[in-house]
């Protein structure tokens, strides 16, 4: 079975702290792989470090089949990590479309689709700044979609928005793993979340990750 994630070796510490030593960890295409820990475990850590923004102390990190390295990011990937930086002057679809000129991988017609898919108005005049959570979360999902990644790296994609688009959400991320055939890494403190969506769990524990 193809391994988009593999992790061996891992250790990393801030200063005192430990978070992971000798940790391995892997993710086979086509799981909705989920994350859990109490806070302060290493959950958005790990994520990050999937998403090569922060480096192990020792130990390697392949994803998509490359091993990273410093200053080298994953290409096939989508990522929510905390709060979404949107330009709050802009639109929904300016943003967009501004973040789709760095690869230049897709043009208007795929940033409306994928707009309309998750549920918002490409052609809505309203500024971002103006968003609900609700409708900024849809937007953080929209970026993260948008080039058609084999991977999804999401962080709390459910935290503090209604419940209404919670199940939206959901939706859209079961429609993306069955049918798109995403691979997906999720951190959730929903129980719902991780009991809807994922077929293997993970809980941090003693500096390592235990199949749940």
């Amino acid at each position: 079975m193809e391994k988009v994630v593999s992790i061996s070796g891992l250790y990393k510490a801030y200063k005192d702290n430990i978070l992971f030593e000798n940790m391995d960890f892997e993710v086979n295409a086509g799981e909705v792989c989920g994350i859990v820990g109490r806070n302060g475990s290493g959950k958005s850590v790990l994520l990050k470090m999937i998403c090569g923004l922060v480096a192990p102390d020792e130990g390697t990190v392949t994803v998509c089949g490359k091993e990273l390295a410093d200053g080298k990011f994953p290409q096939d990937i989508g990522v929510i990590l905390d709060c979404a930086g949107f330009l709050p002057q802009q639109t929904g679809y300016e943003n967009l479309s501004i973040i789709a000129k760095v690869r230049n991988k897709i043009g208007r017609a795929e940033i409306e689709n994928v707009m309309r898919r998750m549920g918002l108005d490409p052609v809505l005049k309203v500024k971002v700044g103006k968003y609900s959570l609700g409708m900024k979360q849809r937007l953080a999902l929209a970026q993260a979609v948008m080039e058609s990644p084999s991977l999804l790296i999401l962080d709390e994609p459910m935290n503090a928005i209604d419940a209404d688009t919670v199940i939206e959400m959901r939706r859209q991320l079961k429609e993306l793993n069955e049918k798109d055939g995403v691979t997906i890494i999720l951190t959730s403190h929903n129980h719902e979340d991780i009991e809807n969506l994922c077929t293997c769990v993970y809980e941090i524990e003693a500096h390592k990750l235990r199949a749940v």
